[in-house]
């Protein structure tokens, strides 16, 4: 039997389709030619623009390789967020409150975003990424799947990040499937256009220059730049002091 529990304070758009069950909390405001599919939970004054998905299950095809765990089916959605024009939320999601999610991102099965989170416009989240709070993520931007972005994460336009370096074989089916993306530590921050390699770590407060690709660990509150990504310098001193007593840290709790 579908529930469907739509607040009535809650404002719908004309031709919002409704799939299955669906919890619209108070102050709700739904644009036009939105899309619900089963098991989606809204919470309060959240905006979502017209012609978003919510709850999109993944589907897969034939010349996939990667196996499709959907969790608990529900996609859930906190208050205070605005949800972007065309925005494609897949099902085993959710996103904590006070977030922004871009027109045109597409966020997959298995993301966990937490409070105060942004990202951009046609960016891409792919599956089982973790983004802690108050990370932010321009536009056009492709997170890989099983990503981790810890807290007050700055992460530029057009980065692209890597989780499989056995593509080569794995696309066959003649390794098994695992892939590993990904750890960006608090504080860091990834410029424009660089590439983050797979099963690496970018250390705390460490910044990885435009156009850089790095390709092994990043140390803590280092620069990095170049093809692949080389050490500059050190992040200067008073820069990391500002940062960790902003955050009422000490130099020991920063690494």
């Amino acid at each position: 039997m579908t529930t469907i529990d739509i607040h009535p304070s809650a404002r719908q758009g004309d031709n919002m389709r409704i799939m299955g069950d669906l919890s619209l909390a108070p102050g709700v405001e739904v644009g036009a030619n939105v899309t619900f599919y089963p098991n989606v939970r809204v919470g309060a004054n959240t905006k979502i623009l017209p012609g978003a998905v919510i709850g999109r299950p993944p589907i897969r095809a034939g010349t996939t390789n990667r196996p499709i765990d959907i969790g608990d089916a529900t996609a859930r959605i906190g208050s205070d967020c605005v949800i972007g024009a065309n925005c494609v939320l897949y099902t085993n999601t959710c996103i904590g409150s006070n977030a922004l999610i871009g027109d045109l991102a597409v966020i997959r099965e298995g993301c966990r975003l937490e409070d105060d989170t942004v990202v951009g416009q046609n960016t891409t989240l792919m599956h089982d990424v973790v983004l802690q709070a108050r990370s932010r993520i321009h536009n056009l931007a492709h997170i890989t799947g099983t990503m981790l972005i810890e807290s007050d994460v700055f992460i530029g336009p057009s980065v692209s990040s890597i989780n499989d370096n056995d593509v080569y074989l794995k696309r066959f089916g003649l390794i098994p499937f695992e892939v590993t993306g990904p750890r960006v530590r608090r504080f860091a921050v990834i410029g424009t256009g660089a590439t983050i390699g797979a099963d690496i770590e970018i250390g705390m407060g460490a910044i990885v220059a435009p156009g850089a690709m790095a390709i092994k660990d990043v140390p803590p509150w280092t620069i990095v730049a170049g093809v692949p990504a080389r050490e500059l310098r050190a992040v200067d001193e008073d820069s990391r002091a500002r940062i960790l007593a902003h955050f009422g840290l000490n130099d020991e709790e920063g690494g």
